[in-house]
């Protein structure tokens, strides 16, 4: 089983946010209103802070509109770090001060640059973690060469690296994490609709239905930030979706603190609650 972090990397909110690479009709939603943004990101750092030991903050960088979603750069399982290739081109100059982030992290035992493999390609938000399996998306930013490479790292006895294809379960889906998140270590939150649903249906299927589903009405609730291990077991969950709310209250377990986040100007963005960390 992969141990607790302790550590989370935070990335300030590019000036430049507005012009982020999004699937969202902003013609539709509204144009991304800056200041409100930077009020969302600053409270949810202030959440993730309260959960963690340490926190490291990169700065953000203007050249890098989506730079403020740092789980896409790197997956980290057990300590041991990939720094990935970014499925998106414009995303792939955000990596480097990411990667100089983790000289400020001792705990980590080493570090691994998909970069070694040409053509492979990952963003973290198509890869979900568990204690004993790794499930990554196959998607329009994630590909097999960058599946090989993660197993490559991390597959052994005690981790399985399976690959999730995307494509053919749901379609135009952005990452794997739209769709599924851990709560802990036996369960997953779940997006209660048909593509939710086939995910969470091959997750089963090539895990021999090793986890339980807590199943939600709106997609973008399905993505919650979970610190079981805190000394309070906390999870931060998305704000403004009663129906997905009133479940995950009732379904997640007594003891728990569950912090509520408004985070509609990066929804905006294509962003959910774990884009905007990594915990290692």
């Amino acid at each position: 089983m992969f141990k607790a972090p302790s550590t989370a990397i935070l990335r300030n909110l590019s000036p430049s946010f507005t012009k982020c690479v999004t699937n969202v009709d902003l013609s539709v939603s509204g144009a991304i209103d800056m200041a409100k943004a930077h009020e969302q990101h600053n409270l949810y750092a202030e959440a993730v802070k309260e959960c963690v030991s340490a926190t490291v903050e990169v700065e953000a960088d203007a050249n890098h509109p989506d730079c403020c979603f740092v789980e896409d750069t790197l997956v980290v399982c057990d300590n041991v770090v990939v720094v990935n290739s970014l499925g998106h081109e414009s995303r792939r100059g955000e990596v480097g001060p990411v990667r100089k982030a983790l000289e400020q992290i001792p705990s980590i035992k080493s570090i691994h640059n998909m970069s070694d493999v040409p053509d492979a390609f990952i963003d973290g938000g198509d890869v979900l973690t568990m204690p004993r399996h790794q499930f990554v998306g196959l998607s329009k930013r994630s590909n097999v060469k960058g599946v090989e490479y993660l197993r490559s790292v991390f597959g052994n006895e005690n981790m399985q690296v399976h690959a999730i294809d995307m494509k053919q379960l749901t379609g135009t889906t952005l990452h794997l994490k739209c769709l599924v998140s851990g709560l802990d270590q036996n369960t997953i939150v779940v997006a209660d609709n048909a593509s939710g649903r086939a995910v969470f249906d091959e997750i089963q299927r090539v895990s021999e239905n090793a986890y339980k589903a807590i199943y939600v009405p709106d997609e973008v609730a399905a993505n919650v930030l979970s610190f079981p291990w805190a000394k309070q077991p906390t999870a931060i969950i998305q704000a403004g979706f009663p129906e997905s709310e009133k479940i995950l209250r009732e379904k997640i377990p007594a003891g728990w603190k569950i912090v509520t986040l408004n985070m509609s100007e990066l929804i905006k963005a294509d962003g959910a609650l774990t884009c905007c960390s990594v915990l290692i």
